[in-house]
């Protein structure tokens, strides 16, 4: 509720200097909360960051998954304090929030079919674009398989969901139970990996 309340967009949100604070807390929080609160949104933001990746999902994954698991195989969910204390810690609900935005962030491989392809082919013509102003300016190319004469789209996907998806997903659905995004990444996985042994470069196959 509070965010959707915020005065700016949340993409402005992160940068908003501590000066305009006070007419912000004046007309819904106190000083402390709405620092709380943006900072909260920073570090959410910083959470997309891909460098990042793997450390945060293996945080998330030994700090909650693992003892979860343990406290169940020890009894179910009997101790249910033990459960709110790990549920409830400050530091494990700033990686639950991080798991939360990283999984929206980059979800497009868990949409149903004709969404994913939609967002990949989104996703690919903003990249291909990049490597085309790089190479005109004579720039070094960031990301030299995306370029658009030679680029396989299933093979990216595939790669993409080999190498961030899988395990980030394994992990959140472990911890919220999401049967339904985890059927729809096994769909998309297999209409990708069907083009790519056709060895298609496209996002869709060639009308019959």
């Amino acid at each position: 509720m509070l965010l959707t309340m915020l005065p700016l967009p949340l993409s402005v949100a992160p940068h908003i200097s501590p000066s305009v604070s006070p007419l912000f807390c004046s007309l819904l929080l106190s000083r402390n909360e709405y620092r709380t609160l943006r900072q909260a949104v920073i570090d959410m933001v910083l959470a997309t960051e891909m460098t990042k990746h793997f450390e945060h999902v293996n945080k998330f994954v030994n700090s909650i998954n693992k003892p979860l698991a343990a406290l169940e195989e020890n009894g179910g969910n009997s101790d249910e304090e033990s459960v709110k204390s790990i549920l409830t810690s400050p530091e494990n609900r700033i990686l639950v929030k991080r798991m939360l935005i990283k999984c929206a962030d980059i979800s497009n491989p868990c949409r149903p079919l004709e969404l994913c392809i939609e967002w990949a082919g989104r996703i690919s013509e903003e990249y291909f674009a990049q490597t085309d102003e790089e190479k005109r300016q004579g720039l070094p190319v960031v990301m030299p398989v995306f370029d658009r004469n030679t680029c396989s789209i299933p093979k990216s996907q595939i790669s993409f969901i080999d190498y961030f998806i899988t395990d980030m997903f394994d992990a959140w659905d472990a911890f919220a139970d999401l049967p339904n995004l985890m059927q729809h990444l096994d769909n998309n996985f297999k209409y990708w990996k069907g083009l790519d042994e056709r060895k298609l470069h496209s996002l869709r196959p060639p009308p019959e």
